[in-house]
């Protein structure tokens, strides 16, 4: 095995490892090379347990009026749910009516009407208006607390730190967002900008930065790199990486002024109430200065898709819509988020690029090197972890570090082996002939966890061992600069958990729990044991206490040592 080969299969064996760096987060590959930029701002590699603490309740009392304000009924329960002064703290984010007729009211925590980031909670009212559970986190600290929200610095200011940060390239892809938000981090609480920068290059970045708008300096950051009308619908057909041949829903359109006469395209515009899907060259470069994301869409003179070179287009395109027709036809979801949004791919990102990844508003696929991995885009379950980024971004907002990060990395994991129904293996498809000839023949197992190794530098935060945990006695205790805290290592427990639960009811119930927990129960900030009450409470609301699936469902929590 000669060297070029050994650098991406240790990578590989972070699982899509995101680091505290300007690397991919939300991908399926990437490095944990964070030290210089922790050490440069004075990060700390690992954090004190913040003030929010989880709330779970069950039919605190029948509500005879059966008021729907869920503010007053969080208010008239504040006791019983240890949180002080929820009726002038919690704002309504959300309400959202699911296909069993609840209510679902999510409340946001704020402060001197500034949004709390990530504290949130969720009143579940059964369709006669009566409330069923309250769930979520909430922050006494800094309901109690003092807390001057009059910044000081102005925004441009900010934004010019935050750059600097996360060493930004002076063009980006998208306009810079920032919003006030008060941050409980590292144990304190703090008045920040929470500024957005997204942006390619060989270390491409979503990256949340969180600014002192006070001093100026970095309190915290974290890489989440989690239509024209005159289109005419038709279909193709399409050669895949792997020589599978495609039926593609593709349009077509005659521009007079061009001189081309009829051109073909990518472009799925087949869908009612759809964006489209929409496939994109990103011509094997890295800067988007030259080649704008998402880069340019897939077009042919002729319509055959069977050119080597259109190969991950194809995948990318036809795996796209059959995610799509899952969330749809399965849980009634309407694109990533609910409403149709356009689902958009980017095909040969960079060169001899070992990596997939959602940066918050589309899927971008590397073609591999040839050794380690072939084009990412082969793996129908590689959409479907991407596009679940996608679901999350839009529903819990999973905060991609620590434990809220491996259930983000989980559950896009988990409906990647839904949606390819083959196997319980992730990656099995996208994995080249000389990494499955050195024993490498996927990137990790939901089935048998420890079949393959973690980072080698991974190894002195778990139990010796080296491979994958799949119980929680073998959890990684990872600083933040390695795989921000172990969101792709300790994401296995859940993974495990969930082929337990699989194997006894079945992937379609196992995927009617798991959506309703993502959607309907967790919230950003929320951990192993909030996943557990989201999945059991889950179980009991589509099948019925004491079911076989919620048996089911908790005897794969109880298996991994995911416990009351």
């Amino acid at each position: 095995m000669n060297k070029k080969f050994v650098i991406p299969m240790l990578l590989s064996a972070t699982l899509i490892g995101g680091s505290f760096t300007a690397g991919s987060a939300y991908a399926i590959q990437a490095d944990d090379s964070g030290n210089q930029i922790v050490k440069q701002l004075g990060v700390q590699k690992s954090l004190k347990y913040d003030k929010n603490h989880s709330v779970f309740a069950k039919k605190l009392g029948v509500n005879k009026k059966k008021d729907t304000n869920a503010i007053n009924y969080v208010e008239q329960n504040k006791q019983k749910l240890n949180m002080k002064d929820p009726g002038k703290n919690l704002k309504i984010k959300r309400i959202e009516i699911d296909k069993f007729g609840m209510t679902h009211v999510r409340l946001q925590q704020s402060k001197n009407g500034l949004p709390v980031e990530g504290v949130e909670v969720i009143v579940h009212y059964d369709k006669d208006g009566t409330v069923q559970t309250v769930n979520g986190q909430y922050n006494n600290d800094i309901a109690d607390a003092s807390i001057d929200t009059n910044a000081t610095i102005s925004v441009d200011k900010a934004l010019e730190q935050a750059k600097k940060a996360v060493s930004a390239p002076e063009v980006l892809d998208y306009d810079p967002t920032h919003d006030l938000v008060v941050y409980p981090f590292n144990g304190k609480n703090y008045f920040t900008y929470k500024v957005n920068l997204n942006f390619l290059g060989e270390q491409p970045g979503n990256w949340d930065v969180f600014i002192d708008a006070k001093t100026g300096e970095v309190v915290d950051m974290y890489n989440e790199l989690m239509h024209a009308n005159d289109y005419q619908p038709m279909k193709g057909m399409g050669t895949g990486v792997l020589g599978q041949k495609r039926e593609l829903h593709i349009s077509k359109k005659n521009d007079p002024k061009s001189g081309n006469g009829t051109m073909f395209y990518l472009k799925d515009i087949n869908h009612e109430h759809l964006g489209g899907i929409t496939t994109y060259d990103f011509k094997n470069e890295f800067d988007s200065r030259t080649n704008p994301l998402p880069g340019v869409l897939f077009t042919k003179k002729n319509n055959s898709w069977n050119d080597d070179y259109d190969r991950a287009a194809v995948d990318a395109h036809y795996n796209s819509e059959k995610v799509y027709h899952y969330y749809l036809d399965q849980h009634g979801r309407n694109s990533l988020d609910g409403n149709g949004m356009e689902i958009k791919s980017t095909v040969h990102y960079g060169s001899n690029y070992n990596n997939a990844f959602w940066d918050g508003r589309q899927m971008t696929y590397g073609d591999g090197d040839g050794q380690f991995m072939i084009s990412l885009s082969a793996g129908l379950d590689v959409a479907a972890h991407e596009m679940t980024h996608g679901v999350t971004t839009h529903t819990a907002g999973l905060k991609y570090r620590n434990q809220s990060g491996a259930l983000n990395e989980a559950f896009s994991d988990i409906f990647g082996a839904l949606v390819n129904e083959d196997s319980w293996e992730i990656g099995e498809d996208i994995m080249a002939q000389e990494s499955k000839e050195s024993g490498r023949t996927a990137l990790r197992s939901m089935s048998n966890p420890s079949k393959f190794p973690v980072n080698a530098s991974y190894k002195p935060y778990g139990n010796g061992s080296g491979v994958y945990p799949k119980h929680m006695d073998e959890y990684y205790n990872l600083p933040l600069n390695l795989d921000n805290g172990g969101v792709h290592v300790n994401s296995s427990i859940i993974n495990h958990a969930a082929y337990l639960t699989g194997e006894q009811i079945g992937k379609y119930k196992l995927g009617q729990i798991y959506y309703r927990a993502l959607t309907v129960y967790l919230t950003p900030d929320s951990n192993f044991r909030d996943a557990r009450q989201a999945l059991i409470q889950s179980a009991i609301d589509i099948y019925g206490e004491n079911s076989d699936e919620y048996k089911a469902t908790k005897d794969g929590l109880d298996k991994v040592g995911i416990t009351e």
